[in-house]
C-alpha cells in the first residue's frame, strides 16, 4: 500500500472519495452509478461535530466535555485517514491496532461518511442517531413496531421529507454486512406517517489492494412493514443541543466577549484544539496555528440559552428552524456553512 501525507483537517484541502450509488436515477441492483465525491477540510470538519454519534448523551451531565469528545473524533479520524493524490487511505498508523480496534475505528468513520454522503450527494439537512431519543427521552419516545431502527434519521427542511440511512463501516468489502443494512432499511415503510425519501443503506470501507476508503449506497425503493415514529421537536433539539453545549463550555472558560457576531443573526467561538491545530508546515510561528471557528444561528442558541435547561415555552425549535434563512451560497476554501446553519471558518 502507498503511503499518503499526513492528514490534518485544519489545512485548506480537497479530498476525493470514491462511491457506487444504486436504487437512484433508475439505476437498480445489480447496476450502479459510479462517482467521485469531493470535499474540502471544513466539509469533514461539519460532517465529524453533526454526525450524532450514539455516545454523545452517554454522559450528558458532563457538559464540559463536549470539546473534548469534538477533539478526540478529529484526532481519530486524522489517526486513521491520510491523503495521496487527493484520495483518503488507511493511514499505516493504524497498522499497530489489534483487529477490535481497527474495526471500533471503521464503524465510526461509517457514522462520519454517511452523514458526509447524505448532505452533499442528497440534499440532507439534518442527521441524527436513532438511538439519541432512548437515551435522553426514554425507550418510548421512538417506535419502530418492535423492528430493529436504522442507525440514522435524516431530514430536509425545504421539502418537509424524511429519509432512513443504515451505516457501515468495515475494515474492507463486505457484501453481506451491506445486505443486511439493506434488509434493515427495506422493512421501514414509513417515517412518522411519511413514505421516506431515501431508506438508504451506505457501507464504507478499505480497498484491499490500495487502502483506499471507498463507499456503497444502495437505496431501498419502497419499505414493507415497519413505521418509525418519533417527536420532531426532541429530534431538532437532539440535533443541536451537543453544538450549543460547546459555546456553553467556551464561555466558562473565556469572557463573554470571546464570542462574536460574525454574521449578522449568528454568533461564533474560536475552538481551542489543544494542538490539533498546529500546522506543522508552516515555519511562521504565528501563523502555524490555525484558528478554528464555529458558528450557530443567534436563535438556536437563545432557545437552548447556553444550555441552562431554561428553554422559552413561548417558541420551539421547530419554528426556529422553519423560520431560519440560511445562505450556502458563499463557500470557499475557508469559510464553510451547512444548511443547518453550522458553519466553520478557518483564519
Amino acid at each position: 500500500m502507498k503511503v499518503g501525507g499526513k492528514l490534518k483537517l485544519i489545512q485548506n484541502d480537497n479530498f476525493k472519495i470514491a462511491l457506487e450509488v444504486t436504487g437512484c436515477g433508475g439505476m437498480e441492483w445489480p447496476f450502479y452509478n459510479s462517482k467521485i465525491v469531493e470535499c474540502n477540510n471544513l466539509e469533514l470538519l461539519h460532517a465529524i461535530l453533526t454526525c450524532g454519534m450514539p455516545n454523545q448523551f452517554l454522559s450528558s451531565w458532563h457538559h464540559e466535555k463536549r470539546t473534548q469528545e469534538f477533539i478526540s473524533k478529529i484526532s481519530m479520524f486524522e489517526t486513521n485517514l491520510t491523503a495521496l493524490d487527493g484520495y483518503l487511505v488507511k493511514s499505516p498508523e493504524t497498522e499497530y491496532l489489534d483487529a477490535s480496534e481497527k474495526s471500533v475505528n471503521a464503524y465510526y468513520l461509517g457514522l462520519i461518511f454517511t452523514k458526509l454522503f447524505s448532505m452533499k450527494e442528497f440534499d440532507t439537512d439534518y442527521f441524527l442517531h436513532s438511538s439519541l431519543f432512548e437515551q435522553v427521552y426514554g425507550a418510548d419516545t421512538i417506535s419502530c413496531n418492535g423492528r430493529k431502527k436504522p442507525s440514522f434519521i435524516g431530514y430536509n427542511k425545504t421539502n418537509d421529507e424524511w429519509s432512513i440511512w443504515e451505516s457501515m463501516g468495515k475494515r474492507d468489502h463486505a457484501p453481506k454486512a451491506l445486505d443486511d443494512a439493506y434488509n434493515q432499511v427495506l422493512a421501514i415503510r414509513s417515517v412518522n406517517e411519511q413514505a421516506p425519501k431515501y431508506a438508504m443503506a451506505c457501507m464504507t470501507y478499505f480497498d484491499t489492494k490500495h487502502g483506499e476508503l471507498q463507499g456503497i449506497l444502495r437505496n431501498a425503493a419502497s419499505g414493507k412493514k415497519a413505521n418509525i415514529e418519533f417527536d420532531k421537536e426532541q429530534f431538532l433539539i437532539l440535533y443541536y443541543r451537543h453544538i450549543c453545549e460547546i459555546f456553553d463550555e467556551s464561555l466558562r472558560r473565556k469572557p463573554f466577549d470571546s464570542v462574536i457576531d460574525y454574521i449578522d443573526g449568528y454568533l461564533e467561538i474560536e475552538l481551542e484544539l489543544f494542538g490539533l491545530n498546529i500546522d506543522g508546515d508552516c515555519k511562521d510561528d504565528y501563523l502555524r496555528k490555525r484558528r478554528i471557528k464555529l458558528g450557530v444561528p443567534k436563535e438556536i442558541l437563545g432557545f437552548f440559552q447556553y444550555n441552562k435547561g431554561l428553554y422559552n415555552n413561548s417558541n420551539t425549535i421547530t419554528s426556529i428552524v422553519e423560520a431560519l434563512q440560511v445562505n450556502t451560497s458563499f463557500q470557499d476554501k475557508d469559510f464553510f456553512m451547512g444548511r443547518d446553519g453550522i458553519y466553520f471558518r478557518i483564519l
